[in-house]
């Protein structure tokens, strides 16, 4: 007897895939360009009189200059053209690969309908054979890879991608993320109309779950989940107290000074982001190089001896054949495009970093990122907490750090400051009002849950050197030093997690370079790029050994390696601070603003020579001019590196 099920489809949430969509369509279009812009241009050298007549036509015009200049032999042009269009057919193939990597799935009686490229592959109840599942050390995300049997033959060639990028076999398959709607209820299905279905097969059977065959990409992306899984369906016991609302006061410095940051960076980003458009305009339309609004292009002498040559003609749309160094219309589109991308991201993560207000409930607190009676908040259950860290700052002030997955992805950026991990955060303000009631509340909460790795979701007192180095630098490095003689690891452990730090702090200076040679639109982006941005985060690096070396000369501790190592260690963890006015740097250059990124980068110059300062203080036991001497060394190695980058920008 067969039993129908009602027929249900199952969709990813536009916030899951909207990037995939948007890379996969920029891929196409672009293939596509590229692919017109080849062939089009060996056709019309191809055919004589088809060039003079696109030329003589006023509304092919514009065509014809941004073919131009077209290739004068066609056997040199061939392996270009050839290049360019295997360069066409990798963007579509990635194109369709991230486009159809996470599908609807609809079920029906007789099995599963996979959505692929605009249709639907039919594959049997009987014939799903395996399941390979990838999740997070919480329990609560996971990657599934759905085989079907061999001589199912249901899926197209293209499915075995999905089975390489999984890593585990090369068998057609398709992807199922957790994101997915009520997935909980379609594995069930799966597996109920599996059993079902394997009962009139002789010799089937059924789907087989393996949990052992993990993909090594997918559990990449995936680490870092910080709820315990014993956590995630847990029943916290009822309140009947009502529910705690914090909230920053409408007029406080903290509000004002977060909001206005953040419409600066939209203001000057939205700016400069039209510049772009100015230059490429006044490129493509010459009537518009005498517009007053559009004259301050002309006083670039690049784009001034360009207009000189090209008086009354638009420059060619793709640039010119051999002059990388000189800007084209279209990379400036594609450059300004990248940097609103940059501005809009940026933006959402300096809003997201502080919230203006928090309730804390029963089941969960909700916070707010935008004042009322704007509508823009997570809700944060407690089960996805995993830590609420209270944090003196010193000179009377507090903040709480909360950790949770729940969070946007970009709130990693606050987390990343604040912990020099990659995870989720945001900061709550002791200054809010009801402040008390909400760490009473948060708590309370909290300690019905279990522990992570043995610490407590709710630290009242919690220690974050990152934070107070700036406050209590002494106290912090003895505090710091209690920490990791208490946690026992080894010499060699503690100096692979000190490189991992030395990264982080470097990372900016390499950014401030790559970043702002790929959105640089007067020249086309290339290796250079990649090298200049190791190089100058190299040189960032390259401090951490050189003002060691130098202090142990000073202190005359060469023969000591007990001592060395020691310095070694604590250096890079010590210079953690510095990350937040260079990052605030590298936003400054992003959206223009080279004057208050250059005040930024030499307030972290004053950081750095705080925290050595009081590093020296601590080893060394050093006082007077052996300490100012000391606290400049990286100071003084940081400011040769910003004069080369200015220089070299």
């Amino acid at each position: 007897m067969s039993v129908s099920i009602v027929e249900k489809v199952y969709r990813y949430p536009w916030r899951r895939r909207w990037w995939l969509a948007t890379i996969g369509n920029l891929l196409v279009i672009a293939s596509l360009l590229i692919a017109a812009y080849q062939i089009l241009r060996g056709v019309v050298a191809a055919s004589e009189p088809l060039a003079p007549w696109l030329r003589r036509t006023p509304w092919l015009r514009p065509l014809y200059d941004g073919l131009s200049p077209l290739p004068r032999d066609l056997s040199l042009w061939f392996p270009e053209a050839l290049g360019m269009l295997l360069w066409a057919a990798v963007g579509l193939f990635i194109a369709l690969i991230l486009l159809n990597a996470l599908p609807a799935i609809r079920t029906s009686a007789r099995g599963l309908l996979v959505e692929f490229a605009g249709g639907w592959l039919p594959v049997a109840w009987e014939d799903v054979q395996q399941i390979h599942v990838t999740g997070d050390e919480a329990g609560q995300r996971f990657v599934l890879l759905v085989i079907p049997a061999k001589q199912a033959k249901r899926l197209t060639g293209w499915h075995r991608v999905y089975g390489l990028l999984y890593g585990t076999t090369i068998q057609p398959a398709f992807l199922v993320s957790s994101s997915i709607d009520e997935f909980d209820h379609l594995l069930n299905t799966i597996s109920h109309e599996n059993s079902r279905a394997i009962r009139s097969v002789e010799g089937a059977q059924p789907v087989l779950v393996d949990e052992q065959r993990r993909s090594p990409l997918f559990g990449l992306f995936l680490r870092g989940a910080t709820t315990a899984s014993p956590a995630a369906n847990a029943i916290l016991p009822p309140t009947t107290a009502p529910d705690v609302t914090a909230t920053l006061p409408t007029w406080s410095l903290i509000r004002i000074a977060h909001l206005s940051v953040m419409a600066l960076v939209l203001i000057f980003g939205l700016l400069h982001y039209r510049s772009y458009w100015d230059r490429a305009l006044t490129l493509m339309v010459p009537e518009l190089r005498s517009n007053p609004a559009l004259l301050w292009v002309s006083q670039d002498p690049v784009y001034r001896a360009i207009f000189n040559a090209y008086q009354g003609a638009s420059t060619p749309f793709f640039g010119f054949s051999g002059r990388p160094d000189l800007p084209a219309p279209v990379w400036l589109l594609i450059a300004a495009h990248l940097l609103l991308a940059l501005v809009i991201a940026l933006a959402f993560a300096l809003l997201i970093a502080i919230p203006s207000s928090a309730i804390a409930g029963q089941n969960g607190m909700i916070v707010r990122f935008l004042p009322h009676p704007l509508t823009f908040a997570r809700t944060l259950p407690w089960a996805s907490i995993s830590a609420f860290q209270v944090i003196d700052l010193g000179f009377g002030r507090s903040i709480a750090f909360v950790k949770s997955p729940a969070l946007p992805w970009l709130s990693r950026l606050c987390g990343l400051v604040v912990t020099g991990q990659w995870t989720p955060g945001v900061i709550l303000i002791g200054t809010m009002k009801n402040w008390p009631e909400l760490i009473e509340r948060c708590a309370e909460r909290l300690s019905h849950l279990p522990s992570i790795n043995d610490a407590p979701r709710f630290q009242p007192a919690a220690f974050m050197p990152n934070l107070q180095l700036i406050g209590q630098p002494v106290a912090t490095i003895v505090a710091l030093k209690a920490e990791l003689a208490a946690t026992g690891a080894t010499t060699t452990h503690l100096l692979w997690q000190s490189v991992r730090t030395m990264l982080v702090v470097s990372l900016p200076l390499g950014l401030m370079f790559a970043i702002l040679a790929l959105i640089d639109g007067d020249r086309w982006p290339d290796l250079g790029i990649i090298l200049g941005g190791v190089g100058f985060g190299l040189a960032g690096l390259l401090e951490w050994p050189l003002v060691v070396l130098i202090s142990l000369i000073i202190h005359g501790a060469l023969d000591n390696d007990q001592e060395q190592a020691h310095i070694f260690t604590f250096y890079p963890l010590v210079q953690m601070p510095r990350l937040l006015p260079l990052l605030l740097a590298l936003i400054c250059l992003i959206i223009n603003l080279p004057w208050l990124a250059a005040i930024l980068w030499l307030a972290s110059l004053a950081i750095a020579y705080w925290v050595t300062a009081a590093l020296w203080v601590d080893v060394y036991k050093w006082e007077g001019a052996q300490v100012i001497l000391g606290g400049l060394l990286p100071a003084i190695w940081q400011l040769f590196v910003m004069v080369g980058f200015w220089l070299l920008r």
